[in-house]
């Protein structure tokens, strides 16, 4: 791991804009605290900033678009002096660094992000910094600067599946695991700045350590979390790939009081055909049992899958298959997207492409089972007390115009950015847990008060 030495030099300011995921935004938060720990000041404004670094996204050809675009904006707008710098995944694609403005300074892939104090530093002449050999984005470790109520920690970045429409693998490269001693560590930092919430995230978060030798990976990592960091008050884990090992990654999950009750298991369809296709898990079966075992194992369990319309060769059957599984399952949370065609897939150029309206007809579809789903889900809320983490303070309007205050929140239930919010009558304050009484569910949104509330 490399050795930082910090150089105090408040002339220099940098501003970091954020695309795409949430693994992103843990490796800008790794970029943003090497860049102050070398002295720089970070800027809130591109404007005001002597270097403007853009993390990119290159999932799909939206994102990629929406990438550029913002590069070309700052290219265009960019003040006397200022160096911009494009990082992330849109790099890392092959053939895509061709397309990106030409203003742009510099570029650093995604699994260079940790040499981001080098990069910007060459900007302005500075010599390189010694690292050691063999650090890299997983094993550099540094300390927080700062953390919210809840925070991000990536566990392992690349992925070793072949899903037939998934360009993560051409990005980032085979699965490469954090160490647990590494993960524990930047847990117990963001638990003593005050994060309430470590969410655990990665491209196929239940093969973990798969590469360094753990065989219960996830599940021994859950354990030592609940050990090592006995103080943490939820710990969730998103991007579950459908495997046998869910089942020990439960009863992993339900040993643990800090491990929240939320399975996160994108399953992208349902047909066996269909998922043979995609080059995904095909067996319904097992899928039944994780699903089953989680109900039976976890109390007030909450499920979230995500479901791909429109791959090539959906039939009008395969489609209803899919439809009628998400009314059995009855889902609490369900993320739809229509099928991308995306450049160096395997189903890029597949015979019986479906027409993007069709696929937005059958999205419309799910979705609208769904909210119907959902609004029963959260309805059935209502006169409950749940806890809820405080984020933020906003502000309601009521039909004559005036305002009063609202605290915003989550409950076990919602995973940051992707599910719905609690909202509470007046200030709670940030960061910490409430005991709120549901009084209204929305197909989304629950609002509430600290005190019960009658019918």
């Amino acid at each position: 791991m490399s050795s930082i030495t910090k150089t105090k030099d408040t002339a220099r300011s940098f501003n970091l804009v954020t695309l795409g995921c949430a693994k992103n935004r843990v490796d800008s938060e790794g970029m943003s605290t090497l860049l102050l720990e070398r002295g720089y000041d970070e800027r809130d404004e591109p404007d005001d900033a002597d270097v403007v670094i853009v993390n990119t996204c290159g999932f799909l050809g939206a994102a990629r678009a929406e990438s550029i675009e913002a590069l070309q904006g700052l290219v265009d707008q960019r003040t006397p002096g200022q160096f911009i710098v494009a990082a992330g995944c849109l790099p890392a694609l092959r053939g895509y660094s061709l397309d990106l403005p030409a203003g742009v300074d510099k570029i650093l892939t995604t699994r260079e992000w940790f040499r981001i104090g080098d990069t910007v530093g060459s900007l302005f002449g500075d010599s390189p910094q010694p690292q050691l050999a063999g650090c890299d984005g997983l094993t550099t470790t540094f300390t927080h600067q700062h953390a919210g109520p809840s925070a991000y920690v990536k566990i392992a970045d690349g992925c070793d599946h072949a899903c037939a429409f998934c360009t993560i693998p051409t990005i980032k490269g085979k699965q490469t695991s954090k160490r647990p001693l590494h993960i524990i560590q930047e847990i117990v930092d963001l638990v003593a700045l005050g994060s309430k919430e470590i969410v655990l995230v990665s491209q196929d978060t239940i093969r973990y350590g798969s590469d360094i030798g753990m065989k219960n990976g996830i599940a021994d990592l859950i354990d030592m979390i609940g050990e090592q960091v006995p103080n943490l008050p939820w710990l969730r884990l998103l991007y579950i790939y459908p495997n046998p090992i869910v089942l020990k990654m439960i009863d992993a999950v339900a040993r643990h009081d800090m491990a929240v009750n939320y399975i996160d298991m994108p399953l992208q369809h349902a047909h066996p055909a269909m998922l043979k296709r995609m080059l995904r898990p095909a067996n319904l079966n097992l899928t039944r049992r994780i699903l089953d075992h989680a109900r039976n194992a976890l109390d007030d369990v909450v499920l979230r899958t995500t479901l791909i319309t429109g791959f090539p060769g959906e039939t009008d059957e395969e489609f209803e298959y899919l439809l009628e599984f998400v009314g059995e399952q009855q889902f609490d949370h369900v993320g739809v997207f229509t099928y991308s065609p995306e450049p160096g897939t395997v189903s890029y150029g597949m015979p019986d492409q479906v027409p993007a309206e069709v696929a937005e007809e059958r999205r419309n579809a799910i979705m609208e089972l769904q909210q119907s789903i959902s609004l029963a889900h959260n309805r059935a809320l209502e006169g409950k007390t749940l806890e809820v983490l405080v984020e933020s303070i906003g502000e309601i309007e009521d039909e004559e115009g005036r305002t009063s205050p609202v605290s915003v929140g989550r409950a076990h239930r919602h995973a940051p950015e992707v599910d719905g919010l609690v909202f509470i009558e007046g200030e709670q304050p940030i960061g910490a847990f409430v005991d709120a009484t549901v009084y209204a569910g929305t197909e989304y949104d629950l609002w509430a008060t600290v005190e019960p509330v009658s019918s």
